[in-house]
């Protein structure tokens, strides 16, 4: 009985392991598409510092970029660190099962010896005659029959349970060995990374130390930003309102049919039901400037505005619509560029700083369709989307929103 209780705790013992083990395996399947991920955001962002290290003209760009970078790294660290730590919990369930398996393969082991003793006995035909006539009853007969019939068959099942025990311990040893080489691996690659990320700390305080001097220079960007979003704004809201006059107008002079009116609210309730997963303008990018008031990176106490997004991306990279809708304007920003206002409901998708554009007035667009290419900055090295998101509200008041809180992150 005492061997029976044993054999049912090992089982159950196993079996918990087993499901720990294949949970933990997800779960390191998920940190490792993490991990990728973020070394790839890490390796966009180095190059676009690469390209921008010379320009003069976007110094705290450059400082964003650095930002981005030691956010990344650091995020990197502690992926690392996670699976490092799964990775050590993996290794003692291994030792755990295989120990545990060890252990049932004696138990199974010390069960055949005593059947093997048994069989010794019974060995000669004359034994299994006499074991069976010394019976007490025909029903005691009978299940001895029944036993000697059936412990041929039990031996073989046993030999091959202990076969398969003993080839689960070894595969148990491989995947033992490959999660300790994985660990090896991790504890290499946590050590590289916190040699960059000490790197990277370092280039930014290089970086700010090098503007030392250059007051000149960084007050004539903050100015050149500043006209540049002032007039961005306004070219858009000049836009945005003659588009309300004209709906107005053409509402006055033919009403609006129930169709029409419904198609308006389906457009409102699928943008709305998207907020929080809508695609990027742009396929890589990296936001140098956020949303609303935003401390400058080099001029403390100093603050701007943005009514958008300021999204760094390659040079030429292509503008796309983050969700279906109507381009309802195009319109051209005397020094950035043209910009398109796309219409869905009443809400307005923009997109500025574009050097060429693919779409006209009036054009149904898709998600994710491609509409124009961005200008390339003066040094000639990346380029940048200014991108904003507006509400029409039933009043004919227009809201600014935060396109952050609207784009997949």
């Amino acid at each position: 009985m005492r061997i029976v209780i044993n054999k049912t705790l090992l089982f159950c013992f196993i079996g918990l392991l087993s499901f720990t083990l294949l949970g933990q395996q997800k779960e390191s399947d998920k940190l490792k598409q993490q991990q990728k991920e973020l070394e790839n955001k890490i390796s966009f962002t180095e190059n676009l510092l690469k390209s921008t290290t010379d320009d003069k003209l976007n110094l705290s760009k450059n400082i964003s970029l650095i930002n981005h970078k030691i956010e990344y790294r650091e995020a990197l660290l502690n992926n690392i660190s996670v699976q490092l730590k799964t990775l050590n919990t993996n290794v003692l369930a291994y030792q755990n099962e295989i120990e545990l398996l060890s252990a049932q393969v004696l138990v199974l082991e010390e069960q055949y010896k005593k059947m093997i003793v048994q069989a010794y006995k019974m060995r000669s035909e004359t034994a299994s005659v006499f074991f069976i006539i010394s019976a007490a009853n025909y029903n005691q007969a009978n299940k001895r029959m029944v036993y000697l019939s059936q412990i041929t068959k039990y031996r073989a099942d046993q030999i091959y349970r202990i076969k398969q025990l003993r080839n689960q311990i070894q595969n148990n040893l491989l995947l033992l060995e490959d999660a300790k080489t994985d660990q090896q691996v991790l504890k290499e690659s946590k050590q590289r990374e916190k040699n960059k990320y000490l790197k990277d700390r370092a280039l930014k305080i290089e970086n700010i130390n090098s503007l030392t001097g250059k007051e000149k220079l960084l007050q004539d960007e903050l100015l050149a930003q500043k006209k540049k979003s002032d007039a961005i704004k306004r070219a858009i809201s000049k836009a945005i309102n003659k588009e309300i006059a004209d709906a107005q107008k053409k509402a006055k002079a033919t009403p609006k049919t129930i169709k029409e009116t419904k198609e308006i609210a389906l457009n409102n309730s699928g943008f709305e039901a998207n907020k929080g997963r809508l695609p990027w303008p742009v396929s890589k990018g990296e936001i140098t400037k956020g949303f609303g008031k935003q401390a400058h990176p080099l001029h403390p106490g100093v603050y701007t505005y943005n009514s958008g997004l300021d999204i760094t991306t390659v040079k030429g990279a292509t503008v796309r619509a983050v969700y279906a809708g109507v381009v309802s304007s195009i319109i051209n920003i005397p020094g950035a560029g043209k910009a398109i206002i796309i219409a869905h409901g009443n809400y307005r998708t923009i997109y500025s700083n574009l050097q060429e554009v693919y779409v006209q007035k009036g054009d149904k667009v898709l998600v994710k369709q491609e509409m124009g290419a961005l200008l390339i900055q003066t040094n000639g090295s990346v380029s940048e989307v200014h991108f904003e998101i507006r509400k029409i509200t039933d009043e004919g008041q227009i809201d600014n929103l935060n396109p952050a809180f609207w784009l997949y992150q």
